[in-house]
């Protein structure tokens, strides 16, 4: 018999990858926890949604920069569901999740710890020494191809808005843990090009069990370039015969495992006291109160400072949290302007938003890619219940912006006087009526490539008796439009606000 080959090429305007995705959020019981809090990502905002392409490297573990903590750590009820929640754009969950071409399974593992701040998630220990390094992983669960529905785990993902959904097993060991979904894209996979997007959740089950795995793994080292898992060809494949990566889902055991001993109180990562706001892992806390014109611009200088800092360490998810701050941050200067000196303005007021309460929809079966819709769904009840240590915890807003980087940060955070500086639409939850501080408006657009994309050129007809096989190519263009203030008079502007930000009489 003939074969021949049919390429047809698209050409789509559209970003010059196909959109990836991140691990940005995670929920407890469909409460969530705020965009970033207790969660490491690669903190670079290009970059956070790239894949890992190196199966070797210590990225594995918990992504680029996961070896670095962060500050807070979630507590976590004993046989809570817990939903993992992935974005192609970091700081805007109303983007889509992942293209739908990047098919694939997924999993999520745990590594019990003494600390979940400290801990690398994985080991320095050199490969060619032969010792097993990052050990004390175990799977929780996995999920790949499902031929009932000719679904893919990363379908399924995508279909119930970006959540990944798993329940703690009743009595597991309590303590710290990294907990670590997994999303393998495997639509180049036959090129040697497996494409592993992960990430880790620092929490502390709240757990009085003794439940522990049988047997635990490395990553790296729990897959490797090459095997049938991460070089397997969807296309030309019965996609039914697919092997899952890693090892299997791990056996529970009653015990007192192999790793630290069961921790019953959690003493590391809570909310710190005092906070008012909140964005990611930083805190801003009250101002000291004045009474004079001094006190009131020390204290307006405290509130500035702590905002550089957000903004600074602000991660790919974005820094609304940032600009809840500034809003606080330019009142107390107002009130220093107005000779207003009996402050601060709302004094220790919460500024957090509640937290979103979720439907976290489907919640999957490990292997075989059923999916077990007997599950409850969350309701809003679930509010009520939220294992959070201290106060709520933000979630970014649907509206946000429409770079995948994070917001950009004032040029040197400056205050605006209100005759100066126009005012943003005002918060529901914030001071009603107050003046808003004015941000640089520069902004980066770019389309998602699934986003408006022509359907291919239709394959034409195959000769009698030869048998075709179509392959599609797509050929990029990349639009990035600028919108960018007249730097002179902006200039002008900030130059005088200086002048008011520090003097003390007029």
């Amino acid at each position: 018999m003939k074969t021949t080959s049919i390429l047809l090429a698209t050409l789509v305007a559209a970003p010059t990858a196909l959109a990836h995705t991140v691990w940005t959020t995670f929920y407890v019981d469909g409460v969530s926890q705020g965009d970033g809090v207790a969660m490491r990502m690669r903190k670079d905002p290009a970059k956070a949604s790239f894949p890992l392409e190196d199966l070797s490297s210590n990225d594995m573990a918990c992504n680029v920069d996961g070896e670095t903590g962060v500050s807070r750590v979630q507590s976590v009820s004993d046989g809570a569901t817990l939903s993992f929640e992935i974005r192609s754009w970091p700081n805007d969950p109303t983007k889509e999740r992942l293209d739908r071409g990047h098919k694939g399974p997924c999993a999520v593992y745990l590594k019990k710890v003494d600390s979940a701040v400290e801990d690398q998630g994985t080991s320095t220990i050199p490969i060619h020494l032969h010792i097993r390094y990052g050990d004390g992983w175990f799977k929780l669960f996995d999920n790949g191809y499902d031929a009932s529905s000719d679904q893919w785990c990363s379908d399924r993902v995508i279909d119930n808005n970006g959540l990944l959904s798993v329940v703690l097993p009743k009595g597991l060991q309590g303590g710290y843990y990294l907990a670590r979904p997994e999303l393998l894209a495997l639509h180049a996979a036959n090129a040697n090009d497996p494409q592993f997007y992960t990430g880790c959740a620092q929490i502390f089950v709240e757990s009085t069990g003794n439940l522990v795995p049988e047997e635990t793994v490395s990553i790296p080292g729990y897959v490797k370039a090459g095997e049938p898992s991460v070089s397997f060809d969807i296309y030309n494949t019965d996609n039914s015969e697919y092997t899952m990566p890693g090892p299997k889902v791990a056996t529970l055991t009653s015990g007192a495992g192999t790793a630290s001993e069961a921790q019953t109180q959690q003493n590391e990562g809570l909310r710190p006291a005092g906070c008012m706001d909140e964005n990611a892992n930083w805190c801003g806390v009250e101002v000291p109160s004045y009474s004079d014109e001094a006190g009131c611009w020390a204290s307006g200088e405290n509130c500035w400072k702590q905002l550089d800092t957000c903004y600074d360490t602000a991660p790919p998810t974005g820094s609304k949290g940032c600009e809840i701050w500034q809003r606080k941050c330019q009142s107390i200067n107002d009130a220093c302007e107005a000779r207003n000196f009996n402050g601060p303005p709302n004094k220790g007021k919460d500024l957090t938003p509640k937290a979103e309460t979720v439907d976290v929809g489907l919640i999957m079966q490990t292997s075989g890619g059923g999916v077990d819709n007997s599950a409850p769904k969350t309701s809003a009840a679930a509010a009520a219940k939220s294992s959070t240590p201290a106060a709520s915890k933000p979630k970014s807003s649907a509206a946000a912006a429409t770079s995948p980087a994070a917001a950009p940060k004032p040029s040197s955070a400056v205050p605006k006087p209100s005759s100066a500086a126009p005012a943003v639409p005002s918060y529901g939850w914030y001071e009603e009526g107050a003046d808003a501080a004015e941000t640089p408006k520069h902004t980066t657009i770019t389309v998602p490539a699934s986003e408006a994309a022509p359907a291919p050129t239709a394959a034409p007809s195959c000769p009698e008796g030869w048998h075709c096989v179509t392959k599609y190519a797509t050929e990029v263009v990349t639009e990035i439009v600028y919108v960018t203030v007249d730097p002179e008079s902006y200039g002008r502007k900030r130059s005088g606000l200086q002048h008011r930000r520090h003097g003390h009489s007029f």
